[in-house]
């Protein structure tokens, strides 16, 4: 009997330590401790905000791509400016800073990225200088060796910066299989295997680093020299299983972001940047250079791929296509350095400002004019705030009195968000009548 009290008495109080500890971890407060001091244990499956945030192991990595469990590889966080690449900001993208809001984001690889340009040379920077007045805030998420997998996965994220417009850029030469390798080689992206009887063992050996016997030499009459590697672009787009699949992601990926952009009132600009080889292709043939025989397979199917891609993008809900082969090829016909003259596949400036432009023009109908003058800003917590905008930046009227004293009327004021003038500087609140500095005469006067 004794015995039998030992054991429930043991059991009691096993029982109340358990309780005790989970309302010490659950609600601290009910047993007089402040609840913050939960704040100071950290779950293993939840790591610590700034430790992901600041990964010491990154900005010590002696390497420019690092790899990541869901997007297979990265940039390096605060990367240097260096000739061709950089700078890189908090999250590995080629930015100077991290916008709060962004008008336009450009989601794509290292053709995106920029590679061999400076940062304002890049086609991101030249579609921002190319819509003129409008001025966008221009964010550039892309990263070297991403495929459609990570564009959906940066879409997913960047519709934080509330853009107006999102460019999504595919590369012909080599995103069909960089998209096969992650789709089916990470458990994350298993929904986007279309081909169920496929594996990741099932894509084609391809060296990326292409061989002495590829490299195939050109010298255009009167024009630059540059130097092709058919074989190797033609390995993402050979007939294969593995690149038909991977074609097959990348409509579905692009699929997937047209839908969650039409949910969120979002344009999504689609663009497919091919080849060198494809480029400079109507030159060849103008010149009636004889070409190796991987040079003419690769021009003939990936322009197959590309218009069957372009078709699918095309009919995408709140999405458009833009072409940028046929400005590309058109350049090509001038004797403009578009690319360099080894086997690097990245453009130059001239050949990155001819895709911004070519992008730009679409880009521009989406973003509004700079607002100018007195608006009303909807702020989500009641009443609009008056400001005046000017090319300066904002500054709110401190009451509806103060901006008619300053000459205003209050009639059918124009609403913005709050995201319209985010990125505009903010200026110390209005309190004084000074219409010469803050009424209407004021803005035409900056007008002329």
């Amino acid at each position: 009997m004794a015995k039998e009290w030992m054991l429930l008495a043991a059991s009691v109080v096993t029982t109340l330590v358990l309780a005790l500890g989970l309302i010490t971890w659950f609600a601290p407060q009910l047993v007089g401790l402040p609840a913050d001091l939960r704040l100071v244990r950290v779950a293993e499956q939840k790591p610590a905000f700034f430790e992901a945030v600041f990964r010491r192991e990154d900005y010590g990595s002696q390497d420019f791509i690092i790899s990541d469990p869901y997007t297979r590889v990265r940039a390096k966080p605060l990367y240097p400016e260096l000739p061709g690449v950089g700078p890189n900001d908090i999250l590995g993208f080629r930015n100077r800073h991290v916008p709060n809001v962004a008008d336009v984001v450009c989601i794509g690889d290292s053709q995106t990225y920029g590679n061999n340009a400076h940062l304002e040379e890049n086609w991101p920077s030249q579609l921002r200088m190319a819509v003129g007045n409008l001025a966008p805030v221009v964010y550039n998420a892309s990263v070297g060796g991403w495929g459609a997998v990570q564009y959906l996965d940066a879409f997913s994220n960047m519709t934080l910066l509330q853009p107006r417009v999102v460019v999504v850029a595919f590369y012909s030469g080599n995103d069909a299989l960089d998209s096969f390798t992650v789709a089916y080689g990470v458990e994350r992206w298993a929904d986007l295997r279309v081909e169920p009887t496929l594996t990741a063992t099932d894509a084609p050996a391809v060296a990326y680093s292409p061989s002495a016997d590829d490299a195939w030499q050109v010298q255009f009459a009167g024009g630059p020299a540059t130097t092709f590697t058919p074989g190797l672009r033609l390995a993402s787009n050979q007939d294969h299983p593995a690149v038909h699949a991977g074609y097959a992601i990348m409509a579905e990926v692009a699929r997937q972001i047209s839908a969650q952009a039409a949910e969120l009132g979002v344009r999504v600009v689609y663009a497919i940047i091919p080849t060198k080889e494809l480029v400079y292709a109507p030159r060849v043939a103008s010149e009636a250079i004889e070409t190796p025989a991987a040079y003419a397979a690769l021009v003939r199917v990936e322009q197959t791929r590309i218009a069957t891609l372009a078709a699918q993008l095309a009919g995408l809900p709140a999405s458009d296509y833009v072409d940028v082969v046929q400005p590309l090829q058109a350049a090509a016909r001038s004797d403009a350095r578009l690319y360099p003259e080894d086997t690097n596949g990245h453009p130059f400036r001239s050949g990155y400002r001819v895709i911004g432009q070519a992008i730009a023009k679409q880009v521009a109908r989406y973003l509004p004019e700079v607002p100018r003058g007195l608006v009303a800003v909807r702020t989500g917590t009641g009443t609009p705030q008056l400001a005046l905008l000017t090319d300066e930046g904002a500054a709110v009227f401190a009451t509806p009195n103060v901006a008619r004293a300053n000459g205003w009327s209050l009639d059918r004021i124009r609403v913005v968000r709050r995201r319209d003038v985010a990125a505009m500087p903010r200026f110390p609140v209005i309190r004084m009548v000074d219409p010469a500095r803050f009424g209407p005469q004021a803005i035409v006067l900056a007008d002329r």
